[in-house]
């Protein structure tokens, strides 16, 4: 017994063209979150992500803006959760 026999038992009774319309109906299409992480997991885009995160550590240490930082935390807090709230909202709706 072939496997699209014990996937599909009416797939014998048709013919091959409605076989593959039949697949291709069956696809789930992949949500926002879902492809994000693919896209994320790519290892270019980890390297640049941590390349620029070490560059901002050492902007941050070399102007001596840590004093800054602390002072203005909370606002900055804000201004980041700003488009990590919309990309959960996008991620939510679309799963």
């Amino acid at each position: 017994m072939e496997v699209s026999e014990t996937l599909m038992p009416e797939a014998k009774d048709m013919v091959p063209q409605e076989q593959q319309r039949f697949r291709k109906k069956r696809r789930k299409r992949r949500s926002f979150l879902e492809s994000l992480w693919r896209k994320v997991q790519k290892p270019e885009v980890i390297l640049l992500s941590v390349w620029w995160f070490i560059m901002l550590v050492l902007v941050v240490y070399m102007a001596e803006m840590g004093d800054l930082i602390r002072a203005i935390w909370r606002p900055l807090a804000f201004l980041l959760a700003i488009p990590l709230l919309f990309m959960v909202i996008l991620s939510c709706a679309t799963w």
